[in-house]
């Protein structure tokens, strides 16, 4: 099996990476990874595990050409995790988000469509499409994408969901549902709440929490994330599926009183400024449950994590003498 995996260099893809070599899965023979590195982690492709050919193609997928020459004549599996990911500042670039998000997916979705090779598409989306809602929400549960990171990865669903169809069944898409994804990987994102909240609280820098802080939001760890994305490989009752992938659903304080006792200089300060993108939510994860995934991390692994890489600033100061 020859896989190719756009935005092979990020925060998800640099433990994907990883997993699929190491644990010799599927047949995998060749791992191609199309990324631009405009994040410059150039560290996510250094000592990359044995035992498979690496192909890299430095390329965008805003480009059809780039897509092209990556997914080739010899790709069985595409899965899609590039994307701008960052909801809040969505808002402020959403052209770009629209280009990235949903043009660049349009790109993979006709170059996939017209290469025979080609039998099954992975695609990352996430649990943004929801929006504001009452109650947990489930895989048929209505969207209202409150931010154009949602929006896009929504529009995105649809072209990859039809791709069974307009191949006549060949090519089995699946789209998974990503919590607020957490935990170190060497493309390490620092941006989603539980990692900014984790440096912030070891250097004593404040942590701003709008309003009550009793906002919940699902939570899932960034290895996890790729074991799922393994799993819908190996399980075929996943194709054609749209699957919610969540560890736990934790509000804002759940995070605060794990964190308290892990980082020492752990500072907070409330606000009642309204900030995009923060409403509270529950998403459910029973679906591909059901199915036999089981998330492995929970948010105090990740927490207890972050404590012991940022341990020159959790320890307990020298005692004077």
């Amino acid at each position: 099996m020859n896989v190719l995996i756009t935005g092979g260099a990020g925060y998800i893809g640099s433990v994907l990476l990883r997993q699929l070599a190491e644990e010799q899965l599927l047949g995998v023979r060749r791992i191609r990874i199309l990324d631009n590195m405009q994040e410059e982690k150039f560290q996510s492709l250094m000592n990359l595990p044995e035992g498979l050919d690496y192909d890299f193609v430095l390329g965008d997928i805003r480009s059809e050409e780039d897509v092209r020459k990556a997914i080739g004549d010899d790709t069985d599996v595409v899965i899609h995790l590039a994307a701008l990911c960052n909801a809040p500042l969505s808002f402020e670039r959403r052209d770009a988000t629209e280009q990235i998000n949903y043009q660049g997916t349009l790109n993979l979705v006709k170059a996939a469509r017209e290469a025979p090779s080609v039998r099954r598409f992975l695609y990352a989306s996430t649990c943004s499409v929801y929006g504001p809602t009452e109650g947990i929400v489930y895989e048929d549960s209505e969207c209202h994408p409150a931010s154009p990171y949602g929006e896009f990865k929504l529009k995105g669903e649809g072209d990859v969901l039809a791709l069974e169809e307009a191949t006549g069944g060949r090519l089995k898409p699946t789209v998974l549902r990503f919590a607020t994804v957490y935990g170190y990987s060497e493309g390490l994102r620092v941006h989603t709440v539980i990692n900014i909240f984790a440096f912030r609280a070891a250097v004593g820098a404040p942590l701003e929490v709008h309003g009550t802080g009793e906002q919940k939001r699902p939570f899932i760890h960034v290895n996890d994330v790729a074991r799922a994305l393994v799993f819908c490989l190996e399980n075929g009752q996943t194709e054609g599926g749209v699957f919610n992938i969540v560890g736990e659903n934790a509000s804002v304080n759940d995070i605060l009183r794990l964190m308290e006792p892990r980082f020492p200089r752990l500072q907070v300060v409330h606000t009642d400024e309204q900030l995009l993108n923060q409403f509270s939510y529950e998403v459910d994860c029973s679906k591909i449950s059901m199915l036999g995934f089981t998330p492995r991390y929970t948010l105090e692994d990740g927490i207890d994590e972050f404590s012991r890489l940022y341990g020159a600033f959790t320890r307990k100061p020298l005692a004077l003498t």
